[in-house]
């Protein structure tokens, strides 16, 4: 479809269509490619089988305190959310906390929901939100900077997102 824009005319500038080549040369394409990574990564994650093997070996969580499961798959759900964006993370993981939830016999709501908001609390690299991605990309910040102090955030999201399921649970 954006390659129509090419052959539409532009009304404000005559003569020229509504996209040209000087405009697609400023597109930040480490951006595009970064976001499209994750979500090969998650997909790569699904097709190859790997999210049933998690879920075939998780199997000992139905002998753990649920509050401390709850934690671990947060925990869990975030590291991953570093490195696929979040939604190509929480595709990944709700087929897998469905499977275990019919082992564990946990509420589902009580795993997918804290899952879902633990894909949100990628903080530490450039690919786990868009919002890291743009800041990335100004180029004011190095990744290590950003590793340390979105380690912090990381931390205090899974204790709220864990401490909430508990009252909740």
């Amino acid at each position: 479809m954006a390659t129509l824009l090419f052959f539409i005319p532009s009304k404000q500038n005559k003569g020229e269509a509504l996209l040209v080549w000087k405009d697609i040369s400023k597109l930040p394409y480490d951006i595009i490619l970064l976001f499209g990574g994750g979500f090969a990564l998650a997909k790569g994650m699904e097709v190859s089988g790997l999210s049933e093997w998690l879920a075939s070996n998780l199997g000992f969580a139905s002998k753990i305190n649920v509050v401390l499961f709850v934690l671990l798959m947060c925990a869990l759900v975030t590291v991953i959310s570093e490195f696929a964006s979040n939604v190509a993370c929480i595709q990944l993981m709700l087929p897998i906390l469905i499977s275990l939830q019919k082992e564990t016999g946990i509420n589902p709501l009580m795993l997918m929901i804290p899952a879902t908001l633990a894909a949100s609390l990628g903080f530490m690299l450039p690919i786990a939100t868009a919002p890291n991605t743009i800041v990335f990309s100004s180029k004011r910040f190095k990744t290590s900077e950003m590793l340390k102090a979105g380690f912090w955030i990381d931390v205090a999201g899974i204790i709220v997102i864990t401490s909430v399921a508990a009252l909740i649970l």
